[in-house]
C-alpha cells in the first residue's frame, strides 16, 4: 500500500509529502522529481540524535526496518551541491 513520506532539504524546512510505490519503497526518480539531484535520504534516530542512512538498491530506496513511520526524512545531495569550484590549470 502507499504511504506519503515527509521529505525536507534540510532540518526545519516545511515538509513535502512524495508517494511510495505500492511495496512501500520510494524510487529515486520520484525523490529527484521534488528535490532535483538528490541521491538518497536520511534520518535522525531518535535514540541516539545520529543520522541514519536509507538503504538505496538500483534506484529503489528501501523503508528502515521495513516502515517509514513517522519519521521526517532529508533529502540527501552529493557533496559540494550549492557550492562553486574553481579549476585552477
Amino acid at each position: 500500500m502507499a504511504q506519503y513520506i515527509q521529505v525536507v532539504e534540510e532540518e526545519n524546512d516545511e515538509p513535502v509529502e512524495i508517494p511510495s510505490e505500492g511495496d512501500g519503497t520510494l524510487l529515486l526518480t520520484t525523490l529527484s522529481a521534488q528535490f532535483p539531484g538528490a541521491c538518497g535520504l536520511k534520518y535522525r534516530n531518535p535514540d541516539s540524535g545520529a543520522f541514519r542512512g536509507i538503504r538505496l538498491v538500483d534506484g529503489v530506496l528501501h523503508p528502515p526496518d521495513g516502515l517509514w513511520g513517522n519519521y521526517q526524512y532529508l533529502a540527501v545531495f552529493p557533496k559540494g551541491k550549492g557550492k562553486e569550484f574553481s579549476l585552477i590549470i
